[in-house]
């Protein structure tokens, strides 16, 4: 293991059985074979019992010093089972992970606390369990405190504080652990936003100091924060590693493609017409994937009509990951008059200077008739495409969110002091 990883994962599956029963059968199975030293090591791909799927498959990356690797991935995707084979919860079924230095674990704060006890013993308890020694305490419990902003209660019971109060007091234990390595789950919405400003200052500070941070999120609008670099998982797979802005819109065009295979069809051709598919081009009318913040763009959307029908109507709504709708554009607010006969049909609705920021986004397109209650089909997820430029900044000299407004600074002039 080179001097400068932190973390080396080398070629790591895992795999796990959906039966109990079969799951507790093939462990005593396993564990006798080990014993008995009948245990013979078959390819991985040909290592897969009755049941059994791989969470993990075939991954590989590297964890140098100072640096904070994010996660991401939809539901299933092998984040947590990536997390709990790195802190030793489980072992992997092949492969390597080598660890240089303490590994410390921010997972599901303020679990452990018991709430008959105050904060103040609570606060002792759970640096205990995280390996902290009594004295280690005594020297950090001030600025543990400080940290939680609860002095004001330190010596009530815990069962008196809110749910918020008892995270930021389990975040605040975790956080003055000095491990080369911090891995943390789910653990970015801590408290309210002040406190949470006051985590991604901390966890900068951390990297600053050399400490290596792995952490797992699905709140990836604030992964610029903090994050300098992102790993995607997919069906166990590492798609994707490398810059975080990128990473982020590769994760939400992902999930806007799992909104479209798992979107239910209508009964739009009884209704006389369909969307057949929709797909994003650039001005000189080739598909894309991948534009910039300013390019123009144009969604190219294909009706099937199975009788004549007049006076139709679309709607696309724009969405980016979890927000519902960014924008809304529809075919009559331009006086587009839409009677289509039988057969396949083209439109087009053309955005000039894309206003958009770094991210995934995709379109809901919705079918109507003429009169307002003339529904015939929606699609969601359709003509996804990722923004990849310019990066969103965050440290206050460059653009973040998600829309670029056109804008311009200037000094008015300076009153000067009498």
């Amino acid at each position: 293991m080179a001097d400068r990883e932190v973390l080396r994962v080398r070629q790591v599956w895992k795999k796990y059985c959906r039966n109990l029963k079969r799951a507790m059968w093939y462990g005593l199975r396993d564990v006798g074979a080990h014993l008995l030293g009948w245990h013979r090591q078959r390819p991985v791909k040909d290592n897969l019992r009755v049941g059994e799927f791989y969470a993990v498959k075939n991954a590989s990356f590297d964890l140098p010093p100072g640096q904070c690797l994010a996660m991401i991935g939809p539901n299933g995707a092998g984040k947590s089972t990536m997390l709990k084979l790195i802190n030793g919860l489980i072992r992997p079924d092949a492969g390597e992970i080598c660890i240089r230095g303490r590994v410390g674990a921010l997972i599901e704060l303020g679990t452990g606390f018991n709430p008959i006890l105050s904060g103040r013993e609570n606060v002792y308890i759970n640096a205990a369990v995280l390996g902290m020694q009594r004295r280690e305490v005594d020297v950090l419990f001030d600025d543990i405190v400080d940290f939680a902003e609860l002095g004001h209660v330190i010596d009530d019971p815990i069962k008196t504080y809110s749910s918020g109060m008892r995270v930021r007091l389990g975040y605040s234990v975790a956080a003055h652990i000095k491990p080369e390595l911090l891995i943390m789950d789910e653990v970015l919405a801590v408290g309210d936003v002040g406190f949470r400003m006051k985590c991604f200052q901390h966890l900068n500070s951390l990297v600053a100091q050399g400490v290596s941070i792995i952490l797992v999120t699905h709140a990836v609008g604030m992964l610029p924060r903090v994050a300098n670099r992102v790993i995607l998982f997919e069906q166990g797979r590492i798609t994707f590693d490398g810059d975080v802005s990128e990473g982020i819109a590769r994760y939400e065009a992902c999930m806007a493609l799992r909104t479209v295979k798992d979107s239910e069809q209508n009964e739009a051709v009884r209704r006389g017409a369909e969307i057949t598919k929709a797909i994003v081009v650039d001005q000189a009318g080739r598909p894309v994937e991948e534009v910039c913040s300013g390019d123009s763009i144009a969604l190219r959307i294909y009706l099937q009509c199975h009788r004549t029908l007049r006076g139709l109507r679309i709607v696309a709504n724009l969405r980016c990951g979890n927000v519902e709708t960014l924008a809304s554009m529809s075919s009559p607010y331009q006086g587009l008059q839409l009677d289509l006969g039988v057969g396949e049909h083209l439109v087009e609705l053309a955005v000039h200077s894309l206003p958009l920021l770094v991210g995934g986004y995709s379109f809901d397109i919705s079918l109507y008739g003429p009169d307002l209650r003339d529904f015939i089909q929606r699609r969601t997820g359709l003509g996804t495409f990722r923004v990849t430029g310019p990066p969103i900044d965050v440290n206050g000299k460059g653009l973040a969110g998600l829309i670029r407004l056109e804008h311009r600074w200037r000094l008015l002039g300076t009153q000067s002091e009498a």
